[in-house]
């Protein structure tokens, strides 16, 4: 899945998602939202037909992109777990 990057500022980053499913998007901003050190997290939905999920973060005192880097970290490790849950594998 590829992004494009709209915002890139030290509190604030704006990324467009290269699809008009918005699955991902939402798992990432509730997964980004379980983080004390995000204030807002959310997914911008234009009309499916014409728009792309644009998911938008807001930090306090720490980088929005690594709150993001650390919550696709945490989503990873998430089906990491379910994987091998599922394979009988631990």
């Amino acid at each position: 899945m590829k992004i494009n990057v709209i915002k890139d500022e030290s509190n604030e980053l704006m990324v467009e998602f290269d699809t008009s499913d918005f699955t991902v998007p939402d798992l990432i901003a509730s997964q980004l939202l379980e983080n004390d050190d995000v204030e807002f997290a959310g997914v911008a939905k234009d009309h499916p037909e014409v728009g792309k999920p644009r998911l938008v973060i807001k930090t306090g005192k720490k980088k929005a992109k690594d709150a993001l880097l650390k919550a696709l970290d945490q989503v990873d490790d998430t089906f990491s777990e379910l994987k091998a849950s599922v394979s009988g594998k631990k």
